[in-house]
């Protein structure tokens, strides 16, 4: 099976504003290309690249990006040479809804969640809507800060943002309006519960999901109010298995299209309460270190959803993330 990969910041012209992801999206990307070559060894696996980061990938075959074409149309010329194509790019202003919408579009075949999954997930508020009355611990998304109780700490975040860029938390709403200058019109607010983050990676194919890994996320504080994600625990909440299949079964029911790798976020508070955070309509950070835990190379599961695996047993261990 030829494949055709295109990564959003890899595929583009390097800036300031999506410099902090470049190291993430190339770990990332190179798992895949590996996972995929491995699985499919007489086949090609391509990705297309911006000709400025031509050094920044070594694995795969390179194709260099058309200046003159938008992305879309780049693979629409491409793609009598390929049987697939896999996106990675972001949730933020619709890019990977838009790429994948195209494809489907034009019938090309993809390896990544549905354009309807992706619209209905990249939005954090129109998902927390979605799925409150699902869970009952599920807490509220609000565009106007004032809903929460003014003695309550707020958690501010982008509404389509990737991963901690621009998340803040305010001890009070006091505290918040004395660093108002921190926030846009794009950023919304939860009252902060105190916990831990759990990321699960999931796979899931027609309609068929398996959690591959329960991830305890660490965060730290750039600033006051500013924290970003300094370490991830992989495998660190697999003991919870069951309580987590239960919950992302009923958070699945009503949506279509979940198929490929995506994940969700969760926290797990003081009181061992589980509260839904959000939805990764895409690969995670943590896929990058998913052969290792499961022992088997992810790329296994395109062809067979439910190959056995006790996820207790599962290897455990923890990367410094940044």
């Amino acid at each position: 099976m030829n494949i055709l990969i295109y990564e959003y910041i890899l595929g583009e012209v390097i800036t300031k504003k999506n410099a902090f992801l470049l190291n993430e999206a190339k770990i990332i990307i190179s798992e895949k290309i590996n996972n995929l070559s491995n699985k499919y060894p007489d086949s090609k696996t391509s990705i297309l690249i911006n000709k400025e980061n031509q050094k920044l990938i070594k694995e795969g075959n390179i194709i260099y990006r058309n200046d003159n074409l938008n992305v879309n149309s780049e693979i629409l010329n491409l793609f009598h040479e390929f049987d697939k194509a896999f996106i990675l790019a972001p949730e933020e202003n619709n890019i990977l809804y838009n790429i994948i919408k195209f494809l489907e579009e034009k019938k090309i075949p993809h390896l990544n969640c549905s354009s309807v999954f992706i619209q209905e997930t990249c939005d954090k508020k129109k998902t927390n809507n979605l799925i409150k009355n699902k869970l009952p611990n599920t807490e509220l998304i609000h565009n106007d800060y004032k809903k929460i109780n003014e003695k309550e700490p707020i958690v501010a975040k982008i509404i389509d943002g990737l991963g901690a860029d621009m998340l803040y938390i305010f001890k009070d709403r006091n505290d918040l309006e004395n660093n108002k200058n921190f926030l846009t019109k794009k950023h919304i607010y939860q009252k902060f519960i105190k916990g831990q983050v759990a990321g699960v990676n999931i796979f899931s194919k027609d309609g068929i999901f398996e959690i591959l890994s329960l991830n305890e996320q660490i965060y730290e504080r750039k600033s006051a109010n500013e924290i970003f994600l300094k370490e991830m625990r992989i495998g660190a909440f697999n003991d919870h298995i069951i309580d987590f299949k239960h919950i992302v079964q009923d958070i699945l029911k009503g949506f279509t299209g979940y198929d490929g790798f995506f994940g969700m976020d969760f926290i797990i508070s003081e009181n061992k309460e589980i509260f839904f955070l959000e939805i990764n309509p895409r690969l995670t950070t943590s896929y990058t270190f998913l052969r290792e835990s499961i022992g088997f190379n992810p790329a296994e599961l395109y062809n067979n959803v439910s190959l056995k695996f006790n996820i207790k047993e599962n290897k455990k261990f923890s990367i410094i993330v940044s």
